[in-house]
This record gives C-alpha cells, sequence and structure tokens, in this order.
C-alpha cells in the first residue's frame, strides 16, 4: 500500500533560530552531515515516503523552490497527508516509533508545538490553511483536536534554538554514520605522502576527496564524513567526530576538532571546535572559532576569535528577538547570520548574536547583539543597501552562483524590517 504525501513545515519558531533563519525556513538549518529538512526526506524515503513537500514563509518561497526542485513548496494537500515539523529531529530509533503512532492515530508533540501528525483527505485542506495562516501571523502552529496527542519517544527532539543544534550535533554526526554505512561510499581518498588516517572503518569518503602532505583525519573519537571534493591541506588536523561538506577545503594547519558540521563549498583554517558552519562561508585564516554557528557566504577576517566560555563559569546568556535567554550552557559561543562578515582581529564575547549582512569592525568587543545591516560596532552605523547588494554579488560570483530577483527581495525585506534594532 502507498504512503501518503508529506509536508515538512515551518512555523513560527524560527524566531527562535535568529539570525540563520532571517534568510532560510528553520528545516534549512544544518545538523550532522545535512541540513534539518533533507535529513527528514531521506529518512522518510527510507521508510517507504517518497514524496516530500515544504511549507514555508512566502517571502522564502522562490528560494526553497530553487534549492529542492522537484519538491512542491507551498502547495495545499490533495488527500490524505503526513505532516512533520521542519524543526524536528530524529535520531536512533524514534522515526520508526513515530510512524507507529501514526498507524494509531496519534499527533506526536515536543514542547506543546506539534511535531508529527497524519490528516485525512477532509481534513489535511484545512490544517494545512491554519498552518499558514499562523506561520505568517507568527502564532503558533495549532493541534488538531480531532486527534490524539502523545509526547515524544526516546531520540525525539524539538530543535528551539542554534544552541540546541550546536549541542546535539555530535549525537546526530554519529546517528548519520551510522546512515552512511548502509549506503555506498565513494573512492579511496588520493593520499600524498605523509597523510596519516586514523580509524578508518569509522570514515565515511565520497569521490575526489585529497589528503596533502602531513593531514591526519582521527577519527577514534568519533566518525568523519567526507564530502565530494573535500580537500584536507598540509598540516591539517581533523578529529571526530565531524563532517566536511562537498568542495570545501581545510587550509594548512587547521585543527578541526570534535562536533564540527561544514557545509559545501567551505574554506576553513585557524582552530575550530564543536562548530556548524551552513556553507559557502570562508574562515581562512588563524583564529578561534568554538561553540559557535556560522550562516552562509560569512566571511571572518584573519585573527578573529570568540569566547564560548565565561571567566566565572556561569551560564551563557543569548540575545534573541524576544528578549535575553538563559541558554543553561556553560559553552557557547557566536551566531552570525548569512552574508555577515568581520575584520581583521575582531573579538566576541560569549553568546554574541550578528544579524543578516552586517560588518562588524573596531575597538574592543562588539555588542552582545549586532543588528542586520550594521556598519561597524558603534550603534547606529548602517551598511548601505547598494554597497550590501553589490558586494553579495561580487561574493556569490567568486563561488560562480548568481544572485537572483528573489535574493534581492530577501536582502531588501531584512533591511526594512531590522531598521528598528540599528
Amino acid at each position: 500500500m502507498s504512503k501518503p504525501p508529506v509536508i515538512v513545515f515551518e512555523d513560527a519558531g524560527w524566531r527562535r533560530l535568529y539570525p540563520v533563519t532571517l534568510s532560510r525556513p528553520a528545516f534549512e538549518c544544518r545538523t550532522g552531515g545535512a541540513t534539518l529538512g533533507r535529513r527528514l526526506a531521506a529518512q522518510l524515503a527510507g521508510a517507504g515516503y517518497p514524496r516530500v513537500d515544504l511549507l514555508c514563509r512566502a517571502l522564502l518561497r522562490p528560494l526553497v523552490e530553487r534549492a529542492h526542485p522537484g519538491h512542491a513548496v507551498n502547495h495545499p494537500p490533495g488527500g490524505e497527508t503526513v505532516f512533520v515539523n521542519g524543526r524536528l529531529l530524529l535520531l536512533g530509533k524514534s522515526l520508526e516509533t513515530v510512524l507507529e503512532l501514526l498507524d494509531k492515530d496519534a499527533a506526536v508533540q515536543i514542547h506543546g508545538e506539534p511535531a508529527v501528525l497524519k490528516l485525512s483527505a477532509g481534513e489535511a485542506g484545512g490544517y494545512y490553511e491554519d498552518l499558514q495562516r499562523a506561520l505568517e501571523t507568527g502564532a503558533a502552529a495549532p493541534l488538531p483536536r480531532t486527534l490524539a496527542v502523545t509526547g515524544p519517544p526516546e531520540d525525539a527532539r524539538m530543535v528551539r534554538y542554534l544552541w540546541d543544534l550546536v549541542s546535539w550535533n555530535p549525537a546526530v554526526l554519529e546517528d548519520d554514520f551510522e546512515w552512511a554505512k548502509e549506503h555506498p561510499k565513494g573512492d579511496e581518498p588520493k593520499m600524498a605522502p605523509g597523510a596519516q588516517i586514523l580509524g578508518k572503518e569509522h570514515i565515511m569518503f565520497r569521490e575526489g576527496v585529497r589528503l596533502e602532505p602531513g593531514s591526519i583525519l582521527d577519527a577514534r573519537p568519533g566518525p568523519i564524513l567526507l564530502g565530494e571534493g573535500v580537500r584536507i591541506e598540509h598540516n591539517a588536523v581533523v578529529v571526530g567526530p565531524a563532517s566536511i561538506g562537498p568542495h570545501s577545503t581545510l587550509k594548512m594547519g587547521a585543527r578541526i576538532y570534535g562536533g564540527v558540521s561544514l557545509g559545501p563549498v567551505t574554506r576553513i583554517g585557524g582552530e575550530v571546535d564543536a562548530s556548524i558552519v551552513q556553507g559557502h562561508a570562508n574562515k581562512q585564516h588563524d583564529g578561534f572559532l568554538g561553540h559557535a554557528y556560522l550562516g552562509a557566504w560569512t566571511n571572518l577576517g584573519a585573527g578573529t576569535d570568540n569566547s564560548d566560555l565565561k571567566n566565572n563559569y556561569s551560564p551563557v546568556r543569548v540575545w534573541t528577538p524576544d528578549g535575553e535567554v538563559d541558554t543553561g550552557l556553560l559553552l557557547c559561543g557566536l551566531f552570525l547570520g548569512d552574508h555577515s562578515k568581520t575584520a581583521i582581529g575582531t573579538r566576541f564575547n560569549t553568546g554574541t548574536v550578528v544579524g543578516f549582512s552586517a560588518n562588524v569592525f573596531g575597538d574592543g568587543f562588539p555588542p552582545r547583539h549586532v543588528p542586520s545591516f550594521s556598519w561597524g560596532s558603534e550603534e547606529g552605523g548602517a551598511y548601505r543597501m547598494d554597497r550590501a547588494l553589490e558586494t553579495a554579488r561580487a561574493v556569490m560570483a567568486r563561488r560562480k552562483v548568481e544572485m537572483e530577483p528573489a535574493d534581492e527581495v530577501l536582502f531588501e525585506t531584512i533591511h526594512r524590517e531590522s531598521g528598528g534594532f540599528r
């Protein structure tokens, strides 16, 4: 019997994943070796649900359609449908448990938010409209009254903040490696003399991986996943668990510690610990990045460092659009939105948040929240829209990506809506 289609939906929880979700739906946030949405789609396909559609904010629809060809975006369902929250993270056996609950007509709820539910053809269309309306108004996603509601199975988690993704990343990487072992891997890497591999049975290679002289892969502490065309330059070291995205480069002498996920076409140097980089980003020089999350098209100037531990060893508080939040974490670093950049020698305090397309420079530590389109670290400095777009076009062209009208609309919308913070 064929399985019903699935809609992976975004809800108002995207606001808590600021600043990365200013420019992407929540299900496009990276964790482990993929994004939340692509991970869910692969899991569902493996369970016999081949069709996965997507629901996101109207502003993002053309960007999501471009990134997900072959998936219907913001199309109402035409029959029985399974709805899956795009912030859902399923580890271990939790997918099987969730699917069993669906067969019993029970909706899964986490933190009072709908996670997974299956609705009949008569109910699915109305619920889709409710989700769309709630998303655009910022209201919480509803739960249908017709279904019994149950709590989450073990290892089913709902991502609420970016630091959740950073904290859970080692567990996700372990889970992704177990999944990857069941699928064919690529060729053996091209190893220059002096390159070393430790714990090779815990490393997954895709095609075209190159290890230069003196480079080291150490998967004894955790698995390592290397995407297509990855290059590990001279004397660079990767300690697992870690995932290096396709066509990324680790610069000479880079030190990559456990819990690191790098998206595609990323260039990384210096010291990186327990951090996630969305992709198409540059941190080519020395400097420390720890317990951090960097958006796409970002660039850290030489010597940029972030603190991820307070001197008094107390939990870190982080700015959010809804007020400061106590993370409960002793280790918490930098959260940098898409297209933002730092000058050489920039130093960030623990739990600093930088919005979209900000240029950070100046003496001392920047404030704990640097708004989108800021110019420098002083209050009131603004990055001109025409200059921001000009720079973004140049940056994207260097990666052979052309800025499209939808990208310009996104820039203009974020610029307008962030004006009150600058």
